[in-house]
C-alpha cells in the first residue's frame, strides 16, 4: 500500500470521526435549543474531549494498522505530520495517545526495522 493511501485511510477513520465528535455536541444542543447559554460552552468542551479520546485511541491502531501495509515506514510518518494526522514523536499531544505497551513495543520494532 502507498502511504498516500495509509494517510487517506487514517483521515477517514480518524479525523473525520474527530471533527463529528468535536462540533457534533454543539449542533445537537443549537437544534434542539436555539439560545443554549452555558450549555453550549458544555457541549462544546464535552465535544473536545470525546474528539481527542477518539484520537488518542484511535491513532495508534491506525499507525500499527499503517506500518504493516507500507513498505517506507519514515515516508509515512512525515505524511502523516504534514496532513494534521499524527504529531511529532515526543510532542506534548503525541504523549496523550492511549496504548498498551505491547502495542508500542509493536510499534517501536517495526520502527527500528524501518
Amino acid at each position: 500500500m502507498t502511504e498516500n493511501r495509509a494517510i487517506l485511510i487514517g483521515i477517514l477513520f480518524v479525523n473525520i470521526p474527530v471533527l463529528t465528535f468535536l462540533v457534533g455536541p454543539l449542533f445537537i444542543l443549537l437544534h434542539f435549543n436555539p439560545e443554549p447559554g452555558n450549555l453550549g460552552f458544555i457541549a462544546l468542551a464535552g465535544g473536545v474531549v470525546i474528539a481527542w479520546l477518539w484520537w488518542s485511541v484511535t491513532i495508534p491502531k491506525w499507525r500499527l494498522w499503517s506500518y504493516k501495509r507500507v513498505s517506507d515506514i519514515n515516508k509515512l510518518k512525515e505524511k502523516a505530520i504534514n496532513a494534521g494526522l499524527t504529531w511529532p514523536h515526543g510532542s506534548f499531544f503525541a504523549r496523550t495517545e492511549i496504548k498498551s505497551s505491547a502495542h508500542a513495543a509493536k510499534e517501536a520494532e517495526y520502527e527500528k526495522n524501518a
